[in-house]
């Protein structure tokens, strides 16, 4: 009778690694005493690959349990097959094709391809035995790394407990990260918790740098703070959250609901970046307290205003910080202005403003970019920066917030982070100005669409800043008459600086000339160049522009292809470590002819093999349940630390390997074409040899052929 389950690794008597004859006997002897304890019907096949002439093979030196419950069928792959294929003279294993060598020849119902250097944990090897396995399925794990001094002739329960309290990082569909000794999530210096008072759960990408010095992670649909509410002294705690919806996508939003066990603690709509306050009460469970933060199951997919080669699942809202404090332990306080100072900012008969119990009702007009309210005018005693808060409610268009000098003739550099939390809008503005300068406050329309009225409701504005600090009686009344004597075509807020607008009346005369040059005749044009002279430039500046225009033209073409790898953006599957747990049954194997045999170094060939099996329509499905792998040698396989030195070695030699972008570029290219590409001959895993096998353990029944 033919085993459910067919283990495939491949090997060769080298020092890959650090070791390798240890790392297959630890696999060896721990899954033969998870067999026994479970029952789990399988067969281990090592492809020896090219194994060396001075030294004794893998099958000779392995010390197989004399009471092992599995077969360990060893196929070689000799020296003379190995050297057909290119770069065999530098590359003593090519790991893809050696394991398809074992796919190719396994007899069980399900495959398994992993590594010798992984442990499967004893939870795994039950779901297994359970035979709950379905066609039409790709199974993955997370891979942990752990420590190199493996147990190996140890107890199965003592070599779990090493698994368990010996770990370094994880390879979860999210990303690499490192853990504590136990596998908890390791947090690093500026992350976006402190590790003490707040932990992360599961849910979270990995840690980013915002590229202000500050940290940022990506949250999933549903992703859990752990916190120690002891560490805060008070009756009652505040959690403050730093959401922000993605900065990709305009116009974003998410709603989170904050949630504790089954109540509802907060929920809120942010849009840009946000402040959110939840309060905890306390209780009389002792112990971490686990805070779910959950998106709403209707948010868009955004995925499509992420990077380019980013294809993680759930970007719709980033967590920049999260914070305990007692609820006594108030904010800075921020001075509150008088609403009343707002004013139209010129007379107009569309501008509308009148009080209600909510505020300030602002109703603008039609002109975009024009400006409605402002605030002042505003002295600044001494050169400082300043902050403002601006809440309102926008209940049609849109709007700008904004700085204006005295005399309402420039702009004052200011930088404004603009929030939503819930249907209230958040507008706070940074501003540096010199002593002695006198300053509006401004509102300008910005209606979505370009030209429309904007109404909204002006709540409060507050301010770090007393407000008699500004108070100026010798400047103000002039500031005054100057806003008044403005004409309301000066009341028009470009945002741009005046070399931006000479730059962009520039561009409206190159564009004038590019249209009218071939129209007019040659004496018309001799006529244009003695009546202007600089006619000449204007068309040296013309010719410039077609050969800019000939250059860019393969730009245009690549454009085409980024919005085809926009809109074809492959789905997120766990692709991270997968060539370690990639666990299918034979059918589908066989019929996608294994791995893509590519005569290179093996690395993302696994990732591109499971985008084929998806195209194939064989879902991906990721049992809850971990391997463990031993930490190898710095350069022989891939790992943070040693990433660098691996790809040294490897150009060193002359070798190339597929990059994770080009296995994206492919991905997209199956999921336009609704279909796997099959790279592999008939005869791939060298099903045209016939190869040494020796068995060692119970004898397996062959299938009828």
């Amino acid at each position: 009778m033919n085993p459910y389950l067919s283990v495939v690794v491949a090997t060769r008597n080298d020092d890959h690694g650090g070791d390798p004859l240890k790392r297959l006997q630890a696999l060896v002897n721990t899954f033969a005493a998870q067999c026994r304890l479970t029952g789990l019907s399988a067969e281990l096949i090592v492809v020896e690959w090219n194994p060396p002439p001075e030294r004794k093979h893998v099958s000779e030196l392995l010390r197989v349990p004399a009471d092992i419950p599995l077969p360990v069928r060893f196929v070689e792959v000799p020296h003379t097959v190995h050297n057909r294929l290119l770069h065999s003279d530098v590359l003593p294993l090519f790991q893809m094709i050696a394991k398809n060598v074992g796919i190719r020849r396994a007899r069980g119902e399900y495959v398994l391809a992993t590594n010798i250097d992984i442990i499967l944990s004893t939870p795994l090897v039950e779901l297994l035995a359970a035979r709950t396995l379905q066609p039409r399925r790709l199974y993955r794990v997370d891979r942990h790394d752990i420590q190199s001094d493996f147990p190996v002739d140890a107890s199965l329960q003592t070599k779990m407990e090493f698994c368990r309290s010996h770990q370094l990082r994880v390879h979860h569909r999210w990303g690499t990260e490192a853990v504590d000794r136990f596998g908890a999530l390791a947090i690093v210096r500026d992350d976006v918790v402190d590790g003490r008072s707040i932990r992360l759960g599961g849910g979270w990408h990995m840690r980013e740098d915002d590229g202000t010095g500050g940290s940022v992670r990506w949250a999933t649909a549903d992703a859990e703070l752990i916190l120690d509410t002891a560490a805060v002294s008070g009756d009652e705690t505040v959690l403050e959250l730093d959401l922000e919806s993605n900065p990709y996508a305009e116009r974003s939003g998410v709603t989170v609901a904050v949630v504790e066990g089954d109540a509802m603690l907060r929920q809120v709509t942010v849009s840009g970046r946000a402040s959110v306050e939840v309060p905890l009460a306390r209780t009389a469970v002792h112990g971490a307290r686990r805070i779910r933060l959950r998106a709403a199951a209707d948010v868009p997919d955004q995925r499509g205003q992420v990077p380019l080669f980013d294809i993680r699942a759930s970007l719709y809202y980033r967590l920049r910080g999260a914070t305990l404090r007692p609820a006594s332990m108030r904010r800075p306080v921020l001075f509150e202005y008088p609403l009343e100072r707002w004013t139209s900012a010129y007379d107009s008969i569309h501008i509308s403003t009148s009080s209600t119990r909510g505020g300030l009702s602002v109703s603008t007009d039609l002109e975009p970019s024009s400006y409605c309210v402002h605030y002042g005018p505003l002295h600044s005693p001494s050169r400082a920066r300043y902050r403002f808060v601006l809440h309102c409610t926008i209940s049609e268009g849109g709007l700008s917030f904004g700085v204006l000098s005295g005399d309402r003739r420039n702009w004052i550099h200011s930088n404004v982070l603009r929030s939503r939390i819930d249907t209230t809008h958040q507008f706070e503005l940074t501003v540096e100005v010199p002593g002695g300068e006198t300053f509006w406050l401004v509102i300008s329309n910005h209606h979505p669409d370009g030209y429309g009225a904007s109404r909204f409701v002006i709540h409060d504005l507050h301010s770090s800043e007393d407000p008699r600090t500004f108070v100026d009686p010798t400047t103000s009344a002039a500031a005054d008459a100057n806003a008044a004597s403005a004409s309301p075509a000066a009341h028009r807020s470009s945002g741009l600086s005046t070399a931006a607008i000479r730059r962009r009346l520039s561009g409206v005369a190159d564009a004038i000339v590019s249209w009218l040059s071939p129209r007019l005749s040659p004496r018309v044009r001799f006529r244009l160049v003695r009546a202007a002279p600089e006619y000449i430039g204007m068309k040296r500046a013309l010719e410039d522009s077609a050969a800019r225009q000939r250059e860019l033209e393969p730009v245009r073409l690549l454009a085409g292809f980024h919005r085809f790898l926009v809109d074809q953006r492959p789905g997120s599957i766990h692709v991270n470590a997968c060539g370690d747990f990639q666990l299918m049954a034979r059918e589908h194997w066989h019929a996608l002819r294994g791995y893509p045999e590519f005569q290179t170094f093996s690395m993302n060939l696994d990732g591109l093999f499971s985008f084929i099996a998806t195209a194939a329509g064989v879902e991906e499905q990721i049992l809850d349940a971990p391997i463990y792998h031993l930490e190898h040698e710095i350069g022989s396989g891939w790992s943070p630390e040693g990433e660098s030195t691996l790809r040294r070695r490897i150009a060193e030699s002359g070798i190339t390997w597929i990059e994770m972008p080009t296995v994206y570029i492919w991905a997209a290219y199956l999921r336009w074409l609704r279909s796997p590409i099959v790279f592999n001959q008939s005869s791939w895993g060298f099903g045209d040899e016939a190869l040494p096998e020796r068995v060692v353990g119970p004898a397996v029944e062959r299938s009828p052929a």
